[in-house]
């Protein structure tokens, strides 16, 4: 699978070119401070590759950095590779390979950073979220990513944009971990001192295996209102894996008022239940769910309001998916 990461910005002048003993269309080795080796495929005249491999040497890392190539290029070629409007980006496709741009910048450093945070992401796994970018296992616990895909807001995918892709989210939080450079997601916050902290934890003794599956606890959503007439509430969820359970409760509280409520998922599975008259309260639970994409959703019925509350229980019910 090609995971090429983009940053959503403009690729201009990327500051100065250095004056240091030039390299160009050869590949070039240097060492991170134990000795490993740090490979540039250099494509672009009078680049200062110790630069680069200063910035690597100084960034949280461990064996994974003798498995990728760090190709430098023109911001013409950027462009080719990469695509119009990224500043670098990361494939795994084969031999993993960073391509950046030749020059010296904080946006390049920035960019050299995030991109190597993807290459981490690859060498780390969390297998209680099998599926591909996680990041690393215990940052996916501080940063709450479970229960952010659970209510839909982040994917492994870029179906919900750029900024919502867990992928990109770690790749950012990685470079926050060593500039001090603007947070380029922009809906969520920087990474608290816990956040970082994790990060850490999960950098050292590297490199780091896949973090044996545990027991998790499930993710609850509540949720609580008035319905108005045809008015509906929707709660969309992502399951990882196979084995979930998915239990949704609803309540309604006003005399007189229709409810229906529906939980979906694209595997096909599925259940209703109407809340009316004496049947004020509902549970629909379905088990041996997923992977799905799944939306339980409460939609008022007739001309009376109603006042409800919901409870949405997602849990892993075989241990070790």
């Amino acid at each position: 699978m090609n995971f090429m990461r983009r940053f959503l910005v403009l690729v201009g002048f990327l500051g100065a070119l250095a004056a240091a003993p030039a390299a160009s269309a050869e590949v070039v080795t240097s060492q991170d401070h134990v000795g490993r080796p740090i490979t540039f495929d250099v494509r672009a005249g009078n680049v200062d590759v110790e630069w680069y491999a200063e910035q690597l040497r100084g960034a949280a890392h461990g064996d994974e950095i003798q498995r990728v190539t760090f190709l430098l290029v023109s911001p013409a070629e950027l462009r080719q590779i990469c695509g119009s409007g990224a500043a670098g980006c990361y494939s795994r496709s084969g031999e993993p390979r960073i391509t950046i741009a030749a020059g010296r910048s904080a946006e390049v450093s920035h960019t050299l950073l995030h991109e190597y945070g993807h290459h981490v992401d690859y060498a780390r796994g969390v297998a209680a979220a099998s599926r591909e970018p996680n990041g690393s296992a215990t940052w996916w616990e501080a940063r709450g990513i479970a229960q952010l895909l659970a209510e839909g807001k982040v994917s492994h995918t870029y179906s919900l944009g750029w900024e919502r892709a867990i992928g990109e989210i770690f790749a950012e939080d990685y470079a926050q971990l060593h500039l001090e450079t603007p947070f380029r997601i922009g809906w969520l916050d920087p990474p608290t001192e816990a956040v970082r902290a994790a990060l850490e934890k999960d950098l050292e003794n590297v490199p780091a295996t896949p973090t044996p599956a545990a027991p998790k606890p499930p993710v609850v959503i509540t949720r609580s209102g008035t319905l108005r007439t045809s008015t509906s509430l929707a709660i969309p969820f992502e399951l990882l894996g196979p084995g979930r359970r998915v239990t949704f409760t609803a309540k309604i509280r006003s005399a007189g008022a229709r409810v229906r409520m529906e939980l979906r998922c694209s595997d096909g599975r599925r259940g209703g239940r109407l809340l009316a008259g004496r049947t004020r309260s509902a549970t629909i639970d379905l088990r041996e769910l997923g992977p799905a994409r799944c939306t339980a959703m409460v939609r008022g019925i007739g001309n009376a309001a109603a006042a409800f509350s919901l409870r949405v229980r997602l849990a892993l019910e075989r241990p070790g998916l």
